[in-house]
């Protein structure tokens, strides 16, 4: 047993009889001793931290591996149903999936756009100003198969998505997720992602 030890043990004894009598020395003395243990703990939390962190750059290094490696094969199977003419491919572990998403239309040459007097049935009035209705010129494109003047549309392309069936006690669940937010690995029984 260590002097500060001993020195707490006797503070608690006489405590408990409560018969604490300091004088300025054992004062001073235990105000020592409640500094050491304060620096004790300031190591402690500073090795605490400095492991979190050590921890926290071997998660996001792991990750990052096996996301690249999911990535990989995620392409792999894009390429294989995109190779085979096929919208969805049902497997015994998940599927694989090919989805149209929407084409997109932009106003590139706002001044021409308003010019045009064709355009003016396209347009959202708000008053004091003037804005391009782009769901009504998506509408007018796809009826009328025509593209108004100072408008630019890229026509939708086939995102792929892959699902991977996973059980256990509990059931199947199914959890969409797009590559963007596919980074951490989860532990769910059914994931989705799709490639935008």
């Amino acid at each position: 047993m260590n002097f500060m030890d001993e020195l707490l043990a006797e503070v608690e004894e006489k405590e408990e009889k409560r018969k604490l009598e300091l004088d300025r020395l054992r004062a001073d003395q235990l105000l020592t001793v409640i500094s050491k243990f304060e620096d004790q703990a300031k190591g402690i939390n500073e090795l605490a931290d400095s492991e979190v962190i050590l921890i926290e750059g071997f998660r996001k290094t792991e990750l990052s591996k096996l996301n690249k490696k999911i990535s990989w094969l995620a392409w792999n199977l894009e390429q294989f149903i995109r190779s085979s003419n096929e919208k969805t491919i049902n497997l015994p572990h998940g599927s694989i999936k090919l989805r149209l998403g929407r084409d997109k239309v932009s106003v590139v040459e706002l001044q021409r756009f308003l010019d045009s007097p064709t355009n003016q049935r396209f347009l959202k009035i708000i008053p004091e100003s003037y804005e391009p209705d782009i769901q009504a010129i998506h509408e007018y494109i796809k009826q009328a198969g025509h593209i108004p003047d100072g408008i630019d549309m890229k026509p939708a392309e086939a995102k792929f998505s892959y699902t991977i069936t996973r059980s256990n006690n509990n059931g199947n669940e199914k959890q969409q997720r797009t590559s963007e937010d596919r980074a951490p690995i989860e532990s769910a029984n059914k994931i989705t992602v799709v490639e935008e």
